[in-house]
């Protein structure tokens, strides 16, 4: 006897097919994909573009980056409405709460060989969504769905000019919205156009073997809501990428490069940087660091609130980096006013100095050997701090970045040996 399949109600049959419509990276596999593409932005558009060519009945990408989930019957709805969206649409933001973009879309489209996209740096794929999006909103070609008094309203704003997922956007996305895309004036503008109320800035980056970050870095100074800087970037013989990440950035007059052959350390390439600075002040920055917007006007507007001051520095957000590549907000740092005890060293982050005091102490102290690539942050505030004032802002201008392979997380036990090391440099001996 052959059995006979019962037909479904042809409901049923639109809701499943609405289903397969959409591609979805939510809850789990958002995490999943996250991985595989250990939280890099550029593997995981990859990987996406992959599982999209595994899926040809899927039409539009779901992402939701919160673990949420959509009812069949939202996603039937959803469907009847996007199939009468113009094509020139690549993606919308369904909003449930006002103000919330709790779900992107994205049309399969956006992820194929033969749409001129170019991805940005990010410091982590998780904020990929929002990078998209911005291309998109850029473009005239984002939507914003809202769901108001039980019916749902497309617009081309959304409801709230800030998305308030998590207090780590408010630090990740005004970097992303100033700098997507990076139009043609930005890239041809010359040096005279900055004109500001605010002395020039020269903002001093030493690197060494950091390809993964320093775009993000860049990106962020060239966010900066006060134009009126230079950045020198000193290449401290690295044998990876790092130079070949930094050219791409260096479209704006403002970036100079400079590359050193042999690897020296911190302290040879920042004095080197200095002897090239044309700024009021110095900052420094590391190239796995960012900046907030409004860095350099808190920064400079509190030097020259406080003309007493060599050095200025104010509230940091602290990141940390897992080994899959995830980096998570873990709190925020402020300099309370002690340099360094018998065991431990509290340098001030960030760090922005009066150029002509900078100078006077001669910049950072040259060690020899391995006490010449470590604790120079330290030293260098030391040697201000014993002639100077300083100055602090409780405004967060800097995000630094945790992670157990960077330099100073290890050899912070070589702290008591380096001090021990230096007082003996005072002394007029030998340094090892």
């Amino acid at each position: 006897m052959s059995s006979v399949k019962p037909s479904l109600p042809k409901e049923y049959m639109s809701k499943r097919a609405a289903s397969s419509f959409f591609y979805k990276m939510t809850g789990l596999h958002y995490f999943t994909l996250m991985s595989q593409s250990e939280y890099r932005a550029d593997k995981l558009f990859l990987e996406l573009r992959k599982e999209l060519e595994h899926h040809p009945c899927a039409e539009w990408l779901l992402w939701s980056n919160q673990g949420f989930h959509l009812s069949t019957t939202e996603e039937f709805q959803l469907r009847h409405q996007l199939i009468h969206l113009p094509s020139k649409v690549q993606c919308f933001v369904y909003t449930v709460v006002p103000g919330r973009p709790e779900y992107f879309f994205f049309r399969k489209d956006l992820f194929t060989p033969s749409f001129n996209l170019t991805l940005a740096p990010l410091p982590s794929a998780h904020w990929l969504a929002w990078e998209l999006q911005q291309l998109c909103h850029t473009k005239s070609a984002c939507l914003y769905l809202n769901l108001q008094n039980q019916h749902h309203t497309f617009t081309n704003m959304p409801l709230s000019p800030a998305y308030k997922i998590d207090p780590s956007h408010d630090s990740i996305l005004p970097v992303i919205q100033r700098t997507v895309p990076i139009s043609v004036e930005q890239r041809h503008v010359h040096k005279n156009n900055y004109q500001s109320s605010f002395p020039l800035v020269s903002i001093l980056l030493s690197v060494h073997n950091m390809e993964s970050t320093i775009s993000w870095s860049i990106r962020s100074v060239l966010a900066q809501s006060c134009p009126n800087f230079e950045l020198l970037i000193g290449d401290d013989g690295s044998t990876d990428k790092t130079a070949e990440k930094a050219s791409a950035m260096d479209h704006d007059p403002r970036i100079r490069i400079l590359r050193y052959a042999a690897n020296r350390g911190k302290a040879f390439v920042l004095n080197d940087l200095l002897r090239e600075s044309a700024g009021t002040y110095v900052l420094e920055l590391d190239a796995d660091d960012w900046l907030p917007p409004d860095a350099l006007h808190s920064l400079v507007l509190l030097m020259e609130q406080n003309p007493c001051a060599a050095l200025g520095t104010g509230t940091s957000l602290v990141w940390r980096r897992s080994r899959d590549g995830h980096i998570s907000l873990r709190g925020q740092s402020t300099f309370e006013g002690i340099l360094e005890t018998d065991t431990h060293a509290y340098p001030p982050v960030p760090r922005i100095y009066r150029t002509e005091h900078l100078r006077s102490v001669r910049g950072w102290t040259e060690y020899g050997g391995l006490y010449g690539r470590v604790f120079e942050d330290i030293e260098v505030c030391r040697k201000l701090l014993t002639k100077y004032e300083f100055a602090k802002t409780e405004e967060v201008v800097y995000h630094r970045l945790v992670h157990t392979s960077s330099v100073s997380q290890q050899h912070l036990h070589h702290y008591k040996a380096w001090r021990q090391n230096r007082s003996l440099h005072d002394k007029g001996g030998e340094t090892t």
